[in-house]
């Protein structure tokens, strides 16, 4: 594996502070957040995807049961469902 060099811009104060804390590698930190990141997103991508497509059949099933085809608003709809669901 070879290596590739990003440089990062902080601002004055922060990098007077890093200096201070010799015995941390910084590169080493930075490296290491920026992986978990990369993994975060990749997997939030993943979920996601499956999501939308899941809700999309969703939909595309709701809207052909024909079961919002009364004549009755949305709100009239869950009020209605919210009213079986009450003992």
């Amino acid at each position: 594996m070879t290596d590739s060099i990003i440089s990062v811009r902080i601002d004055k104060k922060m990098h007077e502070h890093m200096r201070k804390i010799e015995h941390i590698n910084w590169s080493a930190i930075i490296r290491k957040n920026v992986q978990q990141y990369l993994e975060q997103l990749q997997d939030e991508e993943k979920f996601d995807k499956v999501r939308a497509e899941r809700a999309s059949q969703d939909m595309d099933r709701i809207r052909n049961s024909k079961v919002f085809d009364g004549g009755k608003t949305g709100v009239e709809i869950i009020r209605e469902w919210r009213d079986k669901r009450k003992f």
